[in-house]
């Protein structure tokens, strides 16, 4: 009997420890509060295990006027049953001593009931039958325990339902039906385990939590940072959700390869969560470069472009004046010689067709102008050379007195809106965002954020920025999301400074770019293949609409 009593006593001393390691390794809490559940039962040998967890809760109070005051109630989460399995609730307690719960958790002592249908009728305490009787359950033995922390807190109660002979679990397993006489009261020693293990608990619950705490600060704080950025350009809403998306799509996407480079790619779940926090930051450093630039719309700035049209204007003006002032002084002049030939008629008729002929010159060159000042996505939308070299032309016919050299040179912007300078400021947003995330306390899981955002404008060929690394050296998160960007920033839908693509043009660009060397071609593949652009873009356009 003594040697039973001994290697029970180790059993339970290695369950203990077990259940320590099991449960200071886990911090996801819904697999926390499964494997309290099942080791709970497995050291007493219960039949079943319930648990409740303290939440604040906002409650109106009325006292003459209407106050918001929080209180604490315990949250009935999950039950595991030998016979019925297990099951998610979301019901609610007080916190008060009229249920046996509420009792434990406002008195923080264990309790520990043979019958339950015989409770003494001056306890405080009342057991509610309701399951039993739509369940057809019989609850006779309950043992409760409060899970409280080193500092006397507690973080919620464990239940544990009828404590089963040696004999009832084998019939359990065997038929899965329990006589009631193989159900025992819990004893002492399930009462000691308990509580230590209920300690344990406690302490995992509060790390869980607080880590759980944690991660909603990170999200929180991501989020009201992608708001800062769209606050600076509202044109671009959605795109650092959409790109995020579509780059931890296509992160998922790779696990399903079965050849190529990339086959035995398999991200964990906190990799996925650095790549989707990376996606969602990587534009973060535009609130570093100045507003006209981020937003500008044309290759010229309005003020330009209103200048050189008012130059139009005042050359059309200066020249028919003019005509008009030559007209008259000939005709004053052939006054005064009444012996000149001269006739009105066609010197009218010829200072007229003059005008009309400048005014068409003025206003081709003015519609070339207007042409040459739209942002380029492709150089097939124009050929901005030929473009340029009439508008260069036409300057030099009106002794260059309508655009300057420096304006010439911004018209001459073969993609985009940007001259070299500007672009500069632009594609120094990276090495903004950079600095900005290296400032933040990552935690380990979470410690690549940077290096991935940091990388997302690099090519594979070496021309991107700002690092000019290639290939092997960029991250492969980083490839995904370069993918994400541009196809995104090719069909998002219609911004001021350019109009939007069809997913298939978006495509065809990208494909361009794989062949000559600038995105990864293999992973393009898998996102082509794998129909994430399709969604992306689905998701656009609800937007847009």
């Amino acid at each position: 009997m003594k040697s039973k009593t001994k290697k029970d006593y180790i059993l339970r001393l290695r369950s203990l420890i077990d259940i320590g390691v099991a449960l200071s390794s886990e911090k996801e809490l819904n697999r926390l509060l499964q494997i309290l559940l099942d080791k709970s039962i497995e050291v007493t040998q219960a039949e079943g295990a319930s648990i409740y967890l303290i939440q604040e809760q906002e409650k109106h109070v009325f006292d003459n006027v209407v106050s918001l005051q929080k209180e604490s109630v315990l949250h009935f989460l999950k039950t595991v049953n030998r016979q019925h399995g297990q099951k998610d609730h979301n019901g609610t307690l007080p916190v008060n001593k009229e249920s046996i719960a509420g009792y434990v958790a406002s008195e923080k002592e264990i309790l520990n009931i043979a019958d339950c249908y015989n409770i003494d009728d001056g306890s405080p305490y009342k057991f509610n039958n309701h399951y039993d009787k739509i369940s057809n359950y019989k609850t006779k033995s309950i043992l409760t325990i409060p899970m409280i922390t080193a500092d006397g807190k507690v973080r919620g109660v464990l239940q544990l339902i009828n404590k089963l002979t040696d004999k009832g679990v084998e019939k359990l397993k065997k038929n899965n039906k329990l006589p009631t006489r193989s159900i025992v009261p819990f004893n002492s020693e399930d009462e000691e385990l308990m509580r230590v293990f209920a300690s344990y608990a406690a302490i995992a619950l509060e790390n869980s939590q607080l880590t759980e705490s944690i991660e909603n600060l990170f999200e929180s704080f991501v989020r009201a940072s992608v708001k800062a950025i769209e606050a600076r350009d509202p044109t671009t809403s959605g795109h650092s959700d959409r790109v995020a998306m579509m780059t931890v799509e296509l992160a998922l996407a790779t696990h399903k390869i079965g050849e190529g480079p990339y086959k035995n790619v398999n991200f964990s779940e906190d990799q996925i969560k650095e790549i989707r926090y990376a996606s969602l930051l990587h534009d973060f450093g535009k609130i570093g470069v100045s507003e006209p630039i981020l937003l500008k719309k044309k290759k010229l700035h309005d003020r330009e472009l209103e200048s050189i049209l008012l130059r139009f204007d005042s050359l059309l003006y200066t020249q028919e004046v003019t005509l008009l002032r030559n007209l008259c002084e000939q005709m004053v002049e052939s006054q005064r010689k009444p012996g000149l030939s001269f006739d009105a008629d066609a010197a009218y008729q010829t200072a007229l067709l003059q005008i009309e002929t400048l005014k068409a010159r003025i206003k081709k060159m003015r519609s070339d102008v207007i042409t040459a000042n739209e942002p380029q996505i492709l150089s097939a939308d124009f050929d901005i050379n030929v473009l340029i070299e009439k508008i260069t032309q036409s300057n030099e016919l009106f002794n260059n007195k309508v655009l300057t050299q420096k304006e010439l040179k911004t018209l001459s912007i073969p993609r985009g809106s940007l001259s070299h300078e500007e672009r500069s400021e632009i594609e120094s947003h990276v090495s903004h965002t950079y600095e900005f995330l290296k400032q933040i306390a990552w935690t380990d899981n979470l410690s690549h954020v940077c290096a991935i955002a940091h990388s997302h404008h690099e090519k594979m060929d070496g021309t991107g920025y700002p690092l000019g690394i290639k290939r092997d050296e960029i991250p492969i998160q980083s490839r995904m999301m370069t993918i994400a960007d541009i196809y995104d920033a090719l069909t998002a839908f219609d911004r001021p400074y350019k109009k939007s693509l069809p997913p298939a043009r978006a495509l065809e660009i990208l494909v361009k770019d794989a062949r000559a060397q600038k995105v990864d071609g293999y992973l393009l593949k898998i996102f082509i293949e794998s129909g994430i652009f399709h969604n992306a873009t689905l998701g656009t356009h609800k937007k847009a609409s």
